[in-house]
């Protein structure tokens, strides 16, 4: 599930621009699905929710390994001590890390991301159970009146 969420959003990015992009729609399905839960619209089966919920926690362990990998690309070294060298040693580093659009900083929005969808998940599965209580606690009143 979270594959298929994650290739079929990101997998269509051309380039940081088009994956920062595509990071921008996850985040809006994010607010979407957020307001559906607390508006109450959506409630989910406990169980189906807490393992899609895993499931998006293992994918942004994951993203959250490759963050931490592209982060230790932003020191490039030995391109030599010319001006030339210095200058596209920069440009490697800040592709990796620039504080909003390198790789690294896009995996960690995405990691984020990924734990606030399991969170919502989370929140449904809540929802539900707390509504299927109140259902029976309508009942028992209902039958004893």
């Amino acid at each position: 599930m979270a594959d298929a969420y994650l290739s079929g959003e990101l997998g269509s990015a051309v380039g940081f621009a088009g994956a920062g992009a595509a990071l921008g729609a996850i985040a809006q399905q994010n607010d979407q699905l957020s307001q559906q839960v607390s508006s109450g619209q959506l409630k989910m089966n406990p169980d189906a929710a807490n393992k899609a919920a895993e499931v998006y926690e293992r994918k942004a362990d994951e993203v959250e390994r490759l963050a931490l990998r592209a982060d230790r690309l932003s020191r490039v070294e030995g391109l030599g001590d010319y001006r030339s060298g210095q200058e596209l040693a920069t440009k490697f580093g800040q592709k990796a890390s620039n504080g909003s659009t390198g790789a690294a900083d896009l995996l960690r929005k995405l990691t984020d991301e990924l734990r606030r969808k399991a969170d919502l998940f989370r929140q449904a599965a809540k929802d539900y159970v707390a509504t299927d209580e109140q259902i029976g606690q309508d009942l028992q009143r209902g039958n004893q009146a």
